[in-house]
């Protein structure tokens, strides 16, 4: 069992968009109807506040910049209501994280500061939001402040602190145990995800002693500070969605949780959810007191309430111990308590329509920091890949892990292609049977997603159109298994007429229960 004693059924991470999206002044009340009292009735026991980034921090402080500091004279809108709100907090109300700890304890629900250990947003350094300390003291970061080959995988992440220095380590050691030492909170997470590269490249690896040391350094504080108030804290991580990744990222998961300098272990940031080996990370907890959790992350996206059914049994199927929320903040109250009440239902699940799909990784681009530190840490997936005839007259062989029985289940599976003409023929084998009828062509596909704006409470959804060529065929109950699929899909001979590749992009399994 972790520290506290408490397995918590779901985690639910607010990145702080009220300070930003709420016209000043904010106040308690608004906090409360907002951001707290949503999950009123939910199985969300665990809520995440993120307490800044980029070394700027929307909660009193007294070691890093404050964004009433930092946006004191300038900034755009958002920032200038983060400034404002935050003043306006400390100065009437003791500020925001006095306010939530009360609250969130007032409703009977743990809360846990998110530190995010390092961003990588595209930022120009003149801008507020960089913050002050990259920007006075560039040899703190991973570049030195040196221009790079741009877009190369070192300029991606070189704006980013560098944990091989001491300083770095001191200071955000100081930021995290701050949020521990002032408030009466339940743990603390370090965010190892937001975003995924902390050393330079080609020391990441080497440097992993390193990082052990700072945890355990805040390991050993929160311990004595949780002997002093009589009560366990909970320290939290959210890593890589792979061992590998983890350790070559500098993060020594296997050392944390074998030491138990970790109680909860968040797999994986919710981009790669069906393809990701979330089972390893719950094989190597297997025997510790460590917890895992699996992320759903809303911009995979997977906002569809089938897609998220999917996920989470797959998860429950690898031997979980909760699910962990990310940019799922200001759903409203109802989704909150009657999709996650499923979610969390794993008997339930079973019997709930869902739709198992292929991860696609390719929604970020190698020409930003952001998505090439993303790109530094997930893994990749099988699709999309472009189909061209072999000589062997093989095709594309995709694995799918679906963790039920189809027996009592009506199951399609879709293929989304791009670029597939009119007298193209595909060829399709569900775990090595050809599939022979004729399918069902279409052009493209839906799914849920949100609206603009849909970062401040509550939220909104819309249908979005996913552009292609489509195939779908309905499949005998016996076709699928339990546990890995294979989907082969070849290209048995080409349209003369058709110029560009044909791509296949994406493959669902749809599951439809009487």
């Amino acid at each position: 069992m972790p520290r506290s004693g408490k397995v918590r059924r779901v985690y639910d991470n607010d990145d702080a968009w009220i300070m930003a999206e709420t016209k000043p002044p904010l106040t308690p009340d608004i906090m409360w109807f907002d951001m707290i009292e949503p999950h009123e009735g939910s199985p969300v026991d665990g809520w995440l506040y993120s307490v800044g980034g980029h070394d700027v921090y929307d909660y009193e402080t007294d070691i890093g910049e404050r964004t009433s500091e930092a946006y004191a004279e300038r900034g755009d809108r958002r920032q200038r209501n983060r400034g404002d709100n935050l003043r306006h907090m400390i100065d009437h109300h003791g500020g925001p994280m006095a306010v939530m700890t009360e609250q969130c304890h007032r409703l009977g629900m743990d809360f846990l500061p998110s530190v995010r250990m390092n961003e990588h947003y595209d930022i120009d350094p003149d801008d507020p939001a960089f913050g002050k300390l990259r920007r006075e003291h560039p040899e703190l970061t991973i570049g030195k402040g040196v221009d790079l080959p741009e877009p190369s995988m070192e300029w991606g992440v070189g704006t980013g602190l560098d944990y091989a220095l001491p300083e770095v380590r001191d200071y955000m050691s100081s930021i995290v145990l701050e949020t521990v030492e002032r408030w009466d909170v339940d743990g603390v997470e370090l965010d190892f995800f937001r975003h995924p590269t902390h050393f330079n490249i080609e020391e990441a690896y080497s440097n992993r002693y390193l990082m052990t040391d700072m945890v355990e350094k805040i390991r050993r504080r929160m311990d004595e500070i949780g002997e002093v108030r009589g009560k366990g804290l909970d320290l939290m991580v959210r890593v890589p969605a792979t061992i590998e990744r983890c350790e070559r990222l500098g993060l020594d998961i296997r050392e944390w949780v074998e030491s138990y300098l970790v109680d909860v272990v968040v797999a994986g940031g919710g981009f790669v959810p069906f393809e990701m080996p979330i089972r390893e990370f719950v094989d190597l907890a297997e025997g510790t007191e460590t917890l895992i959790y699996g992320c759903l992350e809303a911009y995979r996206p997977a906002v569809d309430e089938l897609t998220l059914r999917a996920i989470a049994s797959r998860y429950w199927d690898a031997g979980v111990d909760g699910l962990y929320l990310f940019n799922f903040y200001s759903m409203p109250q109802e989704w909150k308590r009657r999709v996650l009440a499923d979610l969390i239902d794993r008997d339930g699940l079973r019997r709930m329509d869902k739709r198992y799909e292929t991860d696609d990784r390719s929604r970020f681009a190698p020409t930003s920091h952001l998505h090439l530190t993303f790109l530094n840490a997930i893994p990749r997936a099988q699709l999309p890949v472009t189909l061209r005839r072999t000589s062997t007259g093989s095709g594309v062989k995709v694995a799918m892990d679906m963790p039920e029985s189809f027996r009592n289940a009506h199951t399609t599976l879709g293929l989304r292609f791009g670029g597939l003409a009119e007298n193209d023929v595909v060829g399709v084998a569900v775990n090595g049977l050809t599939l022979s009828d004729a399918p069902t062509k279409g052009d493209g596909w839906t799914h849920v997603f949100y609206e603009e704006g849909w970062n401040k409470y509550p939220s909104e959804t819309k249908t979005e159109e996913l552009p292609g060529e489509t195939l779908a065929y309905d499949l005998a109950p016996a076709m699928l298994q339990r546990g890995m699929n294979t989907v082969e899909v070849k290209l048995v001979s080409e349209d003369p007429e058709r110029k560009d590749d044909l791509e296949l992009r994406q493959i669902r399994v749809e599951v439809r229960y009487e």
